[in-house]
């Protein structure tokens, strides 16, 4: 992997930054952070320096391994259903120094036909506050299922949207079972009284994306955390993130 000294200002943040912005599009509006075939007509995503002939990041069965893509960190492991589970993906400058000692690229790009980053054609990416609103190249549709995600198939329909990020606004930690939020569907829901995000996912609801690509190239995509390693790092003001955990199979 590829290790970049800088990144481009305007794709560089801070935490504090980050948290403000949280706590102030929320108060505000009450919507924060609102394929084996590439598509040959991609822009290349800006990766401060990326090499877009960076090979694929192809794991065997039961294998893990890092990602190729330049100022891209993480894993990737294929298990022995098809799925690829995506650990600690983060995009920009990792250090040893700094509160936090790291710096997020503004934008992630995630090449699902690749498995890595997007160096070489993306099918998501990851913006908006903390990088949690994921949307698709243009072309491509993006819809979102209660399915449990080990029963979607290439004929499974979903609702469809143009991004997918907040469930709901908390004013406190959730102290029970969660729900989709049908007014404004999303994969987390945000405490923003102690700026801490909860996955939906972890609280037993089963909601995932299909992402069909304009080549008509499915798959199913399951956001999962964005803390590293699933965990925030303190009960108020987390700052280990965007380092985002999710899973995803080509349906076709």
């Amino acid at each position: 992997m590829k290790i970049l000294d800088t990144a481009p200002k305007s794709a560089a943040k801070t935490t504090k930054n980050i948290a403000r912005s949280f706590y102030a599009v929320a108060l505000g509006a009450m919507a924060i952070f609102s394929s084996c075939q590439k598509e040959g007509n991609q822009a290349t995503p800006v990766l401060s320096g990326a090499d877009v002939t960076t090979a694929a990041t192809n794991p065997s069965t039961g294998q893990t391994v890092s990602f190729n893509c330049d100022s891209t960190y993480g894993t990737v492991t294929l298990d022995a259903s098809g799925v690829y589970n995506v650990a600690n993906f983060f995009q920009g400058i990792q250090g040893t120094t700094g509160n936090p000692p790291h710096i997020a690229h503004s934008t992630y790009y995630y090449s699902l036909a690749d498995n890595d980053g997007g160096c070489d054609g993306y099918d998501l990416i990851f913006s908006g506050t903390a990088n949690a609103d994921i949307s698709v190249p243009a072309g491509y549709t993006l819809q979102y299922t209660t399915t449990a995600f080990a029963s979607i198939t290439s004929s499974t329909t979903g609702t469809s949207v143009t991004t997918f990020g907040y469930n709901r606004i908390l004013m406190a930690p959730p102290t029970g079972a969660t729900t989709l939020n049908t007014a404004h569907p999303g994969w987390y829901n945000y405490d923003v009284v102690n700026h801490i995000v909860y996955p939906i996912a972890e609280w037993g609801v089963e909601v995932s994306l299909i992402v069909t690509t304009s080549a008509n190239v499915k798959y199913k995509v399951q956001l999962q955390d964005l803390y590293s390693n699933g965990t925030p790092n303190a009960t108020v003001q987390a700052n280990n993130f965007p380092f985002f955990k999710f899973r995803y199979k080509r349906l076709n």
